[in-house]
């Protein structure tokens, strides 16, 4: 329990530090760090390395021990005790995407609002956490165990930095990630990546792409298509379909809304927009009009129908499912899908309803990858520790949920994502915009400062616990 005397001095502390916060993040939103394949020295990409170096620099700043892990990652700690306490953060972000108002990669500070690139997701939450530590090493706390902030630089593309962390540091004896959302999560639901293949003959379609990254709604999608005029298309709203003539032939860009690949609700995909649209086309052959409906058919909802995999449990609730990239490769329709399982589901008797009922509709689908659900009791002793700071904080009394998310914790024995997100945070964005993996990215700074507080009691909670 944290007493009124140590309440004033973290509020003190925060006061302090408020600015310094907003000038760290701002330092890193405005260092583009998208994960790439990379080559020896920045095996993620300039970007992630050169993010890396500043994350790093600043908790230099603040006296801490860092390490780089061959920028895969870096970590910075206090304290020298056996048993470690962790927090992992990552600084790569997914693309851009289109329809900002701000410039995604100079921090935006605006009505109580900060904008950017990884405000939200997770260069400002990994700076909350270096703060919840300093706080503890300002102020001299009397340390039981070692803290230790990891810094990754791979998660939004499967997560390749874990393996390096897992291979340079011993296994913390508990970890959260500043991740996600309060108030505590102790389960995830299992990710799945799939694809879909639907043939058709060429007759018209030259080309087919659209989306930047498979965990990301997709929000534009084009097709090239020769011999077709845009008297074939028949009437197509503007605010819905951009149409160009090219050498190529004529250029059709579906503009749908993009989020999170856990969090779908709202979205619009554009692959879906663009395939439905096109099986409506007279013009095209049959196979192509075919190959379109049936790709289309399989993002008509996001809870798994079409994909004949619909599914939900007690814990975590219903499966999700979107499209976040299509291709075209020969004369077939590539889209890959990004998948939520519940925590109850078992991933192989998925993986054959999917590729059965895809056999069954006349295209090939198939599972490429699986990573399990994960989940923790909300009885164990540091699950209670992280609830109390929140509920502490807030005067609420949070119970701990399952998402759909996919998080680092999913990849340690005893993790759990923990905030930095409040459900009553408002949108100054607009619909479609202003959430993780969103045009206009933003987040609250008072809601902001309040789980530097969180953080700050959850890491006085845990350290007197016996782990």
């Amino acid at each position: 329990m944290v007493s009124k005397e140590l309440e004033q001095k973290i509020d003190a502390f925060i006061a302090e530090n408020r600015e310094n916060i907003l000038k760290d993040i701002e330092t890193l939103i405005e260092i583009p760090s998208v994960s790439i394949d990379g080559e020896a020295g920045a095996p993620f990409g300039e970007g992630c390395k050169k993010c890396l170096d500043a994350a790093l620099a600043i908790c230099e700043r603040m006296g801490m021990a860092t390490k780089n892990y061959d920028y895969y990652a870096g970590s910075a700690s206090i304290g020298d005790k056996e048993k470690e306490i962790s927090i992992m953060g990552h600084l790569d972000v997914v693309p851009e995407g289109n329809g900002w108002s701000v410039d995604p990669y100079k921090m935006t500070v605006k009505d109580g609002f900060i904008y950017g690139r990884g405000v939200a997701d997770d260069k400002g939450p990994a700076v909350l956490g270096l703060y919840a530590m300093k706080f503890l090493k300002d102020h001299n706390i009397p340390l039981n165990y070692t803290y230790r902030l990891v810094l990754g630089c791979s998660e939004e593309r499967g997560m390749g930095d874990v393996k390096v962390v897992l291979e340079r540091e011993k296994v913390p004896t508990f970890m959260f990630t500043p991740d996600a959302s309060f108030p505590v999560i102790n389960g995830e639901k299992g990710i799945m990546g799939a694809e879909g293949r639907f043939a058709h003959d060429g007759a018209h379609i030259v080309d087919f792409h659209g989306g930047l990254v498979g965990n990301m709604v997709a929000d534009r999608c084009t097709v090239v298509l020769k011999g077709i005029s845009k008297e074939d298309l028949g009437e197509l709203c503007p605010c819905k379909f951009d149409v160009e003539e090219s050498a190529e032939g004529l250029v059709i860009t579906a503009k749908g809304k993009g989020s999170h690949a856990s969090m779908p609700a709202g979205s619009v995909n554009a692959i879906w927009m663009l395939t439905d649209m096109l099986s409506k086309i007279s013009a095209l052959s049959e196979a192509e009009r075919e190959a379109c409906a049936k790709a289309a058919a399989t993002l008509t909802d996001y809870n798994g129908v079409g994909l004949g995999i619909d599914c939900e449990d007690e814990p975590s609730g219903k499966i999700t499912h979107i499209s976040g990239v299509a291709k075209m490769e020969g004369n077939e329709l590539v889209l890959n899908y990004n998948i939520r399982y519940p925590v109850t589901v078992k991933g192989e008797e998925l993986t054959a309803r999917l590729e059965s009922y895809a056999q069954a509709h006349g295209y090939v689908g198939k599972v490429l990858k699986d990573s399990a659900p994960s989940y923790r009791s909300a009885d164990t002793a540091e699950v209670k520790a992280l609830l109390s700071a929140y509920n502490d904080v807030t005067g609420k009394n949070g119970k701990a949920i399952v998402i759909g998310g996919g998080t680092y914790a999913r990849n340690f024995p005893n993790a759990v994502a923990f905030g930095p997100e409040f459900a009553e945070m408002k949108n100054p964005a607009g619909e479609g915009k202003g959430g993780v993996h969103m045009a206009d990215e933003c987040n609250d700074i008072e809601l902001m400062m309040k789980a530097v507080k969180i953080y700050i009691y959850a890491l006085l909670n845990l350290n007197e616990l016996a782990l």
